[in-house]
C-alpha cells in the first residue's frame, strides 16, 4: 500500500521545513520524506565525512541572525549575531515544532526515485515504502555531492574534499594547502592557522572578502539591508564598493590579487579572520595549480612546495539521483526553470532553495514556498510566455554573473525577494481545501 498526498516534499532542511509549512497553512495535504534522524538538513551534524551534512564543528552562519529568521519566528535575543551550526539546527527543530510540522515529516526515508505516471508522482524510499502525489517537491539540497577538479599529475599526500572536514584536528602539524577560497575554504585556513605547521591557499582570481562587521559594531548584512537596499538598484554595487574600501581598503594589502569582477558578480566571501591572519603572515596566498607530483605541487606563476594535506574547498555538484534524467535541471537543463522554482518541462515537478543568494537562503525558501503554495492551489498560473519569460531570465543572468556551474544559482537576495514577494501578494491563497 502506498500513501497518498496532494504534495511530497523530499528533505527536511530548511527548505523542507518552509515548504511544509507554508503548504500546510494554504490547507494542502503534504508529507515530507527525510532520509536522516532529525530536521536541518545540511546544520545536522554528523561524524561520518561521507554522510550528508558539509557542516563540520568550527561552522558558523555567515548571515547574522537578524537577516537570516524565517518569518514570524525570530531567533532568541540572547543568541550570538552569527551562529555556530549547532544553535542553527536547534532553531530549526524548534521551527519544525512550533509550526506542528514534526507529523507531517517520515524520518529515515531516504528517496531513491521518483517517476512519473499520467497523473501522478510515484516515489520509492530505500526502506521499501510507497507514496504518491500529484506534485513533487524537491528540497534535499545542492552542498552534498563534492565537486572534484583533475590536474595533471597525482597527489601522494593526504587530500579529501571540504565536504570531509569536521575537525581542525585533522590538520594537526601538516603542511596544508587549501585549494579554493569560498567560504568553506576561508573557513578551513582560519581553523589550519591555528593547529597546521604551515597553511596556504590556492586561488585563481582575486576575492571580493566581505568582514563580518562594519561600521558601528554591526553585522554587514544588517548594514546594506539599512543603508544600501533601500537605494535605487543602480546604486547597490557602487556604495557597497565604497563601503568595503573604506572597512578594510585594497585587497592588495592583505597580499591577494584585485578582484577583475565587480561585486557581487561571483558569490561574496565573508570572513574576517581571514583577513586578519592575512595580514599576520599565517596564511600564505599561492596561484592556481598547474601539476601534481609526489607531495609536491607546481603553481601556475613556477613555483613549487611540498605539503602533507590538500583539502579540496572547490564547490558541489548538483545533483538529484532520484529523478529521471531529463527532469534534473543541470547544464542546459537549467534553462527550462523559471524563478529557480517550475520546472517547464514537468509542470508538477518543483525545486525549492535551488538558489545561491547574497545573503540567507532559508528565509528565501520560505518566500519561494508561498508562491508554489498558491501555485499548487491554483491561486497562481504560471505566465502565458513564460517559456520567452524564462529564457530572457537566463541571457540577462548570463551577463550578470560569472559563467561558472556554482554561480549558475546565484540570484541577488533583494531583488528575487522583490519578485516573488509582488507575485505572493497578487495572487492571495484560496479557503482552506483540507487540513
Amino acid at each position: 500500500m502506498s500513501e497518498t498526498v496532494e504534495a511530497l516534499i523530499v528533505g527536511a532542511g530548511p527548505s523542507g521545513l518552509a515548504g511544509l509549512r507554508r503548504l500546510r497553512e494554504a490547507g494542502l495535504s503534504v508529507l515530507a520524506l527525510e532520509k536522516r534522524w532529525d530536521v536541518g538538513g545540511v546544520w545536522l551534524y554528523e561524524e561520518d565525512p561521507t554522510g550528508h551534512s558539509s557542516a563540520y564543528r568550527t561552522l558558523v552562519t555567515i548571515t547574522s541572525k537578524r537577516c537570516s529568521e524565517m518569518e514570524g519566528f525570530p531567533f532568541p535575543d540572547e543568541w550570538p549575531d552569527y551562529l555556530p551550526y549547532a544553535l542553527v539546527q536547534t532553531y530549526f527543530r524548534r521551527y519544525a515544532e512550533h509550526f506542528g510540522l514534526l507529523e507531517h515529516i517520515r524520518f529515515g526515508e531516504e528517496v531513491i526515485q521518483a517517476s512519473r505516471t499520467d497523473d501522478h508522482w510515484q516515489v520509492t524510499t530505500a526502506a521499501g515504502k510507497r507514496y504518491e502525489a500529484r506534485y513533487l517537491i524537491v528540497a534535499s539540497g545542492h552542498h552534498w555531492k563534492p565537486f572534484l577538479p583533475t590536474y595533471p599529475g597525482t597527489f601522494s599526500g593526504e587530500s579529501y574534499h571540504a565536504h570531509a572536514y569536521k575537525d581542525p584536528i585533522q590538520l594537526k602539524d601538516k603542511r596544508v594547502l587549501i585549494v579554493g577560497a569560498g567560504n568553506s575554504g576561508a573557513d578551513i585556513a582560519t581553523d589550519a592557522v591555528r593547529v597546521a605547521k604551515s597553511v596556504a591557499i590556492s586561488i585563481r582570481r582575486g576575492y571580493h572578502i566581505l568582514p563580518k562587521f562594519g561600521f558601528f559594531g554591526e553585522p554587514t548584512d544588517v548594514l546594506y539591508k539599512k543603508l544600501v537596499a533601500p537605494l535605487p538598484r543602480f546604486l547597490h554595487r557602487p556604495m557597497t564598493t565604497l563601503t568595503l574600501r573604506l572597512l578594510r581598503g585594497s585587497m592588495t594589502r592583505y597580499g591577494l590579487p584585485e578582484p577583475k569582477e565587480p561585486l557581487f558578480y561571483t558569490h561574496p566571501l565573508v570572513n574576517s579572520e581571514l583577513l586578519y591572519h592575512l595580514r599576520h603572515g599565517k596564511v600564505q596566498i599561492k596561484p592556481g595549480i598547474a601539476q601534481l607530483e609526489g607531495q609536491k605541487v607546481h603553481f601556475t606563476d613556477g613555483s613549487i612546495e611540498e605539503f602533507d594535506t590538500l583539502v579540496w574547498a572547490t564547490g558541489y555538484e548538483v545533483a538529484f539521483p532520484y529523478l529521471p534524467a531529463d527532469l534534473v535541471p543541470v547544464g542546459e537543463n537549467a534553462r527550462h526553470l523559471y524563478l529557480n522554482l517550475f520546472f517547464l518541462k514537468e509542470p508538477t515537478l518543483l525545486f525549492l532553495g535551488l538558489i545561491q543568494p547574497n545573503g540567507c537562503l532559508w528565509n528565501l525558501s520560505e518566500k519561494q514556498a508561498a508562491l508554489i503554495a498558491r501555485y499548487i492551489q491554483g491561486a497562481y498560473k504560471l505566465p502565458a510566455d513564460v517559456e520567452a519569460q524564462a529564457s530572457a531570465y537566463w541571457e540577462a543572468h548570463r551577463r550578470r554573473y560569472a559563467d561558472s556551474p556554482r554561480h549558475v544559482w546565484e540570484v541577488d537576495w533583494y531583488d528575487y525577494a522583490r519578485q516573488i514577494d509582488r507575485l505572493v501578494r497578487r495572487h492571495p491563497l484560496r479557503a482552506l481545501s483540507h487540513a
